[in-house]
């Protein structure tokens, strides 16, 4: 009997171990179950971004996401999910991003790109009567007009096709309407770099010219950044700013003022019978106690020396400033001059670009001679490959006639102002 008794406490045991274990696994897999449904759920796109924002705004409320399993907070979901990609205004925190544009509208510009040869024709601003002339025909702007981004566009013979992309800034600011020589991509990028600017940063820049270094820092420092720009020439001032209210819809355009005069008579301090009543000066020191608010400076200009001490007083201290020079006599005057200043040279360069041509191509010599072997033999037969072997090949050489050689010499002077020691 007692046998027996253990033999039944023993398959009870087994029999509750297994009950357990079943309910364990189904707990599991439903589990598992409502985490996928969450997950499909978490990678469909919203219908709209304000019905996120008000689901959201409940979930939270209740202590809860649509998530059970996961805390996650506003931005966090607005990062993960598929947005919409229209020309909308996305808001997270103190800084503002536009979406990506990805329908021409009327004022946008636009890069044709041939489907074979891959030249790039540049377009813009689109008008409803616009024409434009390609090789293969002619594009109508109305063809691209409400159109979505890497549509092919047939030019009025039906005879070439196009793909429509955006500009990028680069392409831009290169094929834009000048008013005198731009500041080039490789060296817009290199002074960037010197400047070491961040999201956040007040740069000033005197030499506006075609807006081209100005659109490239405005993006460097979007966000709660600023841009301070000044020319001498009204013409020039005023196509920079056409210039930086067209692209992508004037996307930078609240990040940048502009002004016209000299920029010593700009720095100085605003009187009643001075000819600038508002100077930049008296503009930011009333929204920042201290005046040094510049985190770099830019210089493009024949002679930086007479400027630099005006500027050095706003210029924060162990910061930078990168002067435009295209001649080495120019560098060596700006060095005679700082030797009085508290400023240091640390770098002086160049930027080269070079280019290069890689495509597929044939052989002639090749191809003649199989046009040769051709005609000499009877027809291939059906099925076989008809282009002989051995004919391809690639073109690997620099682009000789887009040379991005010697521009200027890019300057970078540091601030070095004497530290006090509380």
């Amino acid at each position: 009997m007692a046998m027996e008794s253990t033999m039944d406490e023993q398959w009870v045991s087994r029999h509750r171990r297994r009950r357990l274990r079943f309910r364990r696994r189904h707990r599991r897999s439903r589990d598992l179950k409502s985490k996928r449904k969450c997950w499909s759920w978490h990678c469909q796109t919203p219908p709209c971004l304000s019905e996120l924002k008000n689901r959201s705004s409940k979930d939270e409320e209740k202590n809860t996401l649509p998530f059970p399993s996961l805390s996650l907070s506003m931005s966090t979901l607005l990062n993960r999910f598929r947005l919409p990609r229209s020309h909308g205004v996305l808001s997270c925190g103190s800084t503002v991003y536009k979406a990506r544009l990805t329908t021409f509208e009327k004022g946008d510009f636009c890069i044709l790109r041939h489907m074979k040869t891959s030249r790039k024709y540049f377009i813009g601003p689109l008008e409803q009567e616009g024409l434009r002339n390609v090789k293969g025909g002619s594009i109508l702007h109305s063809q691209l007009l409400g159109a979505p981004v890497r549509t092919i566009i047939k030019t009025d013979n039906d005879s070439t096709g196009y793909m429509a992309h955006f500009p990028t800034l680069d392409e831009y600011v290169v094929n834009v309407p000048r008013a005198c020589t731009p500041i080039y991509p490789k060296d817009a990028c290199t002074i960037i770099q010197l400047l070491d600017v961040a999201p956040g940063h007040r740069i000033l820049e005197a030499g506006t010219g075609n807006g081209s270094l100005t659109l490239h820092l405005a993006r460097a420092v979007s966000g709660d950044g600023h841009i301070d720009t000044v020319d001498m020439r009204d013409t020039h001032s005023r196509t920079a700013q056409k210039h930086v209210e067209r692209f992508e819809r004037g996307k930078y355009q609240s990040l940048v003022t502009f002004w016209i005069g000299k920029l010593s008579d700009l720095l100085s301090p605003a009187s009643e019978t001075s000819s600038q009543p508002t100077t930049i000066l008296s503009t930011v020191t009333s929204t920042n106690k201290d005046q040094e608010v510049y985190d770099g400076v830019v210089l493009d200009m024949p002679d930086p020396s007479e400027e630099l001490a005006s500027v050095l007083p706003l210029l924060k201290n162990d910061r930078f400033i990168v002067c435009y020079l295209p001649n080495m006599t120019q560098v060596l005057g700006l060095m005679h001059t700082i030797q009085d200043l508290p400023l240091f040279m640390e770098e002086c360069l160049e930027a080269e670009w070079k280019e290069w041509d890689i495509r597929p191509t044939f052989i002639r010599s090749s191809l003649a001679a199989a046009d040769q072997h051709t005609t000499s033999t009877d027809a291939p037969s059906p099925g076989t490959d008809k282009s002989p072997l051995g004919t391809k090949a690639w073109v690997c050489r620099p682009k000789n006639f887009d040379v991005k050689g010697h521009t200027a010499f890019l300057v970078k002077l540091r601030k070095c102002g004497a530290v006090s020691v509380a």
